[in-house]
């Protein structure tokens, strides 16, 4: 009896943890961070589902069948009915898993097509996520610090305070694309030479 109780133990862990894996593969690329999202997880469902297994065997195990012990047969059928639901979850899980690679794989192709048509246009636009925050400079400053970053083939575009982790995943393909052709238009160390003379316009403001 206690090796079928140790067993399920370990299958109920696994569901767990297995359940934990699915709502990062449905919210793929996010970083993991257990504390943080750990409110999301929808442990609380998985527990009803728990409950509801082990009322069910419970049933199962109360119906007479020879002079098996009630015991044995409950753990029995509480392991079956929990290992059915953990091959529900890990198929389901890589199901959800393999989608969410599929569609992070397109995105990054859609930036890489994107990446090599700005080189061509030499304009190289970097996206990042922010509000809209009020300027504290004024037009001709404003226009002195874009001229900068022509100078340099780039634009930074807010994309709102929206955070999509997979969009923003995407974008480092873009980014890998596009550094090598920057390092061989403006140097290296290009980004701290036209921050330097970003800050030097601020500061004569």
């Amino acid at each position: 009896m206690k090796k079928i109780l140790y067993l399920n133990i370990i299958v109920i862990i696994l569901i767990l943890v297995v359940n934990v894996a699915i709502f990062y593969g449905i919210n793929l690329p996010l970083p993991f961070d257990f504390k943080g999202d750990f409110k999301e997880y929808g442990t609380e469902y998985i527990l009803i589902i728990l409950l509801i297994i082990g009322l069910l065997a419970y049933l199962i195990a109360s119906v007479k069948i020879r002079q098996n012990n009630f015991k044995n047969k409950f753990l029995s059928t509480f392991l079956i009915l929990n290992s059915l639901f953990l091959a529900f979850l890990v198929f389901e899980g890589t199901s959800v898993y393999i989608k969410k690679k599929k569609q992070l794989t397109l995105l990054e192709n859609e930036y890489i097509k994107q990446a090599k048509k700005d080189i061509e246009n030499d304009s190289v636009t970097y996206k990042f996520a922010g509000g809209l925050a009020v300027s504290d400079y004024n037009e001709e400053t404003e226009n002195k610090i874009d001229n900068i970053y022509k100078k340099y083939g780039v634009t930074y575009f807010s994309i709102g305070c929206s955070i999509d982790f997979m969009d923003i995943k995407a974008q480092e393909k873009y980014q890998e694309t596009v550094k090598s052709y920057l390092i061989k238009r403006n140097g290296k160390n290009w980004e701290e030479k036209m921050k330097s003379e970003i800050e030097k316009i601020k500061t004569d403001f």
